[in-house]
């Protein structure tokens, strides 16, 4: 799983029948101190209703076909995060 921020909405206008109705997000990976990673941004379906800026927990499986892809889902809305220094 990795901490990531919202950074945009993905539109598409042909889905695969797997992903129809779901909502796709654009998901930037933060580092340790929850600053984007560079390089480091997934297309990610929305199973929790995050929006831009949300910070989210988001975790890579293999769910539409596991021949054929790769999916990533956000599965969590952070509130906050707590960090022993």
């Amino acid at each position: 799983m990795i901490l990531a921020k919202v950074v945009g909405h993905v539109v598409a206008t042909q889905k695969c029948d797997e992903l129809r109705g779901s909502n796709l997000l654009m998901i930037t990976a933060l580092d340790d101190d929850q600053q984007p990673l560079k390089d480091k941004t997934y297309v990610a379906v929305d199973s929790v209703g995050a929006g831009i800026n949300d910070i989210v927990l988001a975790e890579a499986y293999f769910a539409l076909n596991k021949d054929r892809y790769k999916a990533m889902s956000v599965v969590a809305i952070v509130e906050k995060v707590f960090r022993d220094r």
